[in-house]
């Protein structure tokens, strides 16, 4: 059941839908303006609307909206309009509310919060700062211990924002007396070097801890820690999910998909029916694999819409195959179909544009952003059955296992797995010092060489670290009909 705040009734809604919602109108006839009425069927209330440039296919229209209102009834036009704004400079085919909604709910918390201490919102006379709505509001939020400083700044950061916007489009605001602000440079530490961006340094924001070290044994990779599971703790992960009893072949195999490749779990849950007709003996690589492109354009999401080339090992594009052919399959694809029937009347999705991967109940985990739900849908799954199938692997393992294992772990093993064959092929000298490095970044995708750098390091590691005296067990896929193929030759 989604969330509901009790204090919001009425006072925030959600518009299921706005039809151009950035159309333009004019009281007089202009070249490809479509004339409208006001009221229906009265002419001296006509109109005539203008859509946004490149609004063809319903681009222009916007779903769930959210739209606030004042205590008595009355639109909060100056904070609707904000909204709308924020919308409108997003890209028109992923207008997706979700931040919209969250920062509506922060204005209304601010709106109720003036309400409540008899407080105009507008009205920043107060000689001193603490006698002004915000600053107020700030002292508030900062006195709840329920909320960390981030959570505050963000906050007071959405407020601010609004504030810039009233005074830019509604009335002559004097922005110093909202806030104190100074020019302020920025450090910020990236995989490939650091950036310094100029910044507004605001006076109602708390100081935040400063990010912590990357812990022994993990690597750093888009802000988060990621750690490769030890040769021992692979073993222990692959006979938990060998069990048939208790895993079912869609758990298994959102794991060893991401396992086998490296991709992250939006990744693997956009995999479609069509993706699958690839793997056929004419695209069969030599190395035993096929290659599957991901990114836009293709169907399958990736982090920052990065086109990325995955590299399947047959057996594992063989077991893929095998459960999208299955009767279980079928069933759950025929329940997507009856699902969209009902909620998208209308709505024709192609046999092969089906996710590979559904829940018993025809869901899927993770809605692609070129699936045509995805505009209107309030809350598109995010792959939360990750967490769920993280949680089944945690409580059926043993003590030896790690607690803080995570989904997203499984690409650090897929890099450790590679980096142990590579290194065999360095030692006979099949490659070059050095060349390792480029095909590890190469099949990770990382556009920083640091980053692979990052990894290399940890798995170099001297005796006394993570990984000390595990030797490389050549059978321990046996189990698992599973192999990893690097692409350079036989190990």
């Amino acid at each position: 059941m989604p969330y509901h705040n009790p204090r919001h009734e009425r006072r925030l809604i959600i518009i299921r839908h706005l039809p151009d919602a950035f159309a333009k109108l004019h009281s007089t006839e202009v070249i490809g303006a479509e004339k409208i009425y006001i009221a229906r069927g009265d002419e001296s209330s006509s109109m005539y609307k203008v859509k946004e440039f490149g609004s063809e296919n319903g681009l222009g229209d916007l779903y769930n909206f959210p739209f606030l209102f004042h205590a008595a009834g009355v639109p909060w036009y100056e904070a609707n309009d904000y909204l709308l704004s924020l919308a409108q400079h997003s890209r028109p085919e992923t207008r997706p509310t979700d931040d919209l909604r969250r920062r509506a709910s922060i204005l209304l918390d601010y709106l109720l919060f003036c309400e409540s201490h008899s407080l105009s919102w507008l009205d920043f006379s107060g000689a001193r700062p603490p006698l002004r709505p915000t600053y107020k509001y700030f002292y508030h939020l900062s006195s709840n211990d329920n909320r960390s400083s981030a959570v505050i700044n963000h906050y007071t950061a959405v407020i601010y924002n609004f504030y810039k916007h009233v005074s830019e489009r509604w009335c002559d605001l004097d922005m110093k007396r909202v806030d104190k602000t100074a020019p302020a440079s920025v450090v910020i530490k990236k995989s490939n070097g650091v950036i310094i961006k100029n910044v507004e340094r605001r006076s109602q924001t708390k100081r935040t801890p400063p990010s912590r070290d990357v812990p022994l044994g993990f690597v750093r990779e888009d802000g988060e820690d990621l750690r490769p599971l030890s040769n021992r703790e692979l073993g222990t992960f692959l006979d938990i999910i060998n069990n048939e009893r208790e895993w079912s072949a869609v758990e298994r195999l959102i794991l060893l998909t991401s396992l086998m490749t490296g991709a992250r779990k939006q990744t693997v849950l956009t995999i479609r029916m069509k993706h699958l007709r690839g793997f056929v003996d004419n695209n069969l690589l030599p190395e035993g694999a096929y290659i599957l492109h991901a990114g836009p354009r293709t169907g399958i999401d990736t982090k920052f819409e990065k086109p990325q080339r995955l590299y399947i090992p047959k057996q594992l594009a063989d077991e893929l195959v095998v459960l999208s052919r299955s009767s279980l399959m079928k069933k759950r694809r025929l329940k997507f179909r009856e699902k969209i029937s009902k909620t998208h009347p209308g709505l024709i999705v192609d046999e092969e544009d089906i996710y590979l991967f559904l829940s018993d109940q025809g869901n899927s985990y993770y809605m692609a952003k070129d699936d045509p739900r995805y505009r209107d849908a309030k809350s598109p799954q995010t792959g939360q059955v990750a967490d769920t199938i993280k949680k089944k692997l945690i409580g059926g393992a043993t003590e030896d296992f790690p607690k803080d294992f995570t989904y997203h772990w499984l690409r650090a093993t897929y890099a450790y797995q590679l980096y142990q064959r590579l290194e065999r092929l360095v030692e006979k000298e099949v490659l070059r010092v050095g060349e390792e490095l480029d095909f590890i970044q190469k099949r990770m995708h990382h556009e920083s060489r640091k980053t692979t750098e990052n990894y290399l390091k940890l798995f170099r590691m001297t005796s006394n670290k993570v990984f000390a005296q595990e030797s490389w067990e050549a059978k321990l896929f046996d189990n698992s009909c599973i192999a990893f193929n690097v692409g350079v030759g036989n190990v």
